[in-house]
């Protein structure tokens, strides 16, 4: 429970009347996140006393794990800096822990979708480097709730940017080892051994092929749409839109378009022969316009245009 056997097994009460206050409200996805002390890894500032109240979905919990380098001030007078965490519900709380010196708490999972952490500085000493805490979404089964469906669960997934988000969401306490002794699947061709594969590349071959900017060769008479004149060379490469929406999602194929979110004018100097009755045949050298796009967002029937 709490390690307060330092100071009494009591709470020591907080004169606030001098403290800068401060809450935040996180919500926590299955990307997870991090909070810290101010200025970590340096000295955090005294007289503080700042909360971060993390909300998960319904039917997960939130895992907790502190960074190993932990230094908070300690003292046996009773006054210390100290970082509490409290598991929150509709009919209790639970302290896991009030804890300040040297030694990183342990990492924990919550018994709600609800957590508090707070941090308190008095107005004595201060050490270096504080605290840093990893949040994460965990997957919850009790016998007692509908566990998350296939498609909730894929929603999830979806969120994620790498592999070691993925394992730490799926296994918080073993993530590490499952990550260094199992980088990536092993696929089991049917005449082929066992092979390991890199997941991260193939998310970066996926995120290519999605709604991004890449190269297309432009003809300069059709993009201009020029009749009288001939460019060389006769095409240029620009960045534009294409690729797939969503690949996975319900609407992914049905009624989704890549379109540029951002698009920039770029000169191109080429050359240019304007066929008319005075012009002679030569080809001269000019500057030209070429609309490039910078960013691409998919634009759904079913979504409103942002």
């Amino acid at each position: 429970k709490v390690d307060e056997m330092k100071h009494g097994g009591k709470k020591q009460p907080l004169n606030t009347s001098y403290m800068y206050q401060k809450e935040d409200n996180i919500t926590v996805t299955a990307a997870g996140g991090v909070i810290h002390s101010p200025r970590y890894p340096n000295a955090y500032p005294r007289n503080l006393l700042l909360s971060w109240k993390l909300l998960s979905p319904p039917g997960t919990r939130i895992h907790l794990e502190f960074d190993g380098q932990f230094g908070l001030e300690e003292a046996d007078n009773g006054v210390y800096d100290f970082v509490e965490v409290e598991d929150l519900s509709e009919t209790s709380t639970i302290i896991w822990g009030r804890w300040c010196g040297q030694k990183a708490p342990p990492s924990l999972n919550s018994k709600a979708n609800m957590l508090r952490v707070t941090f308190n500085s008095d107005d004595y000493f201060v050490e270096k480097p504080g605290f840093k805490i990893y949040f994460s979404m965990l997957m919850y089964f009790p016998d007692t709730e509908v566990p998350l469906s296939l498609e909730e669960l894929d929603r999830t997934i979806a969120a994620f940017e790498s592999v070691e988000q993925l394992f730490r969401y799926l296994n918080p306490n073993t993530w590490k080892h499952d990550l260094d002794k199992h980088y990536g699947l092993y696929l089991i061709p049917v005449s082929l051994p066992l092979v390991p594969v890199d997941l991260n590349r193939h998310y970066d071959d996926v995120k290519q092929y999605s709604c991004t900017p890449r190269n297309y060769s432009v003809n300069l008479r059709e993009e201009l749409r020029t009749t009288n004149a001939i460019f060389f060379p006769r095409c240029l490469l620009v960045q534009r839109c294409g690729g797939n929406c969503g690949c996975g999602t319900d609407n992914w194929n049905n009624g989704c378009n890549c379109r540029a979110a951002k698009t920039t004018l770029k000169l191109h100097e080429v050359g240019l022969n304007v066929r008319s009755v005075s012009a002679r045949k030569s080809m001269l050298s000019t500057m030209i316009f070429l609309t490039h796009h910078d960013r691409c967002e998919c634009e759904c029937a079913s979504q409103p245009p942002r």
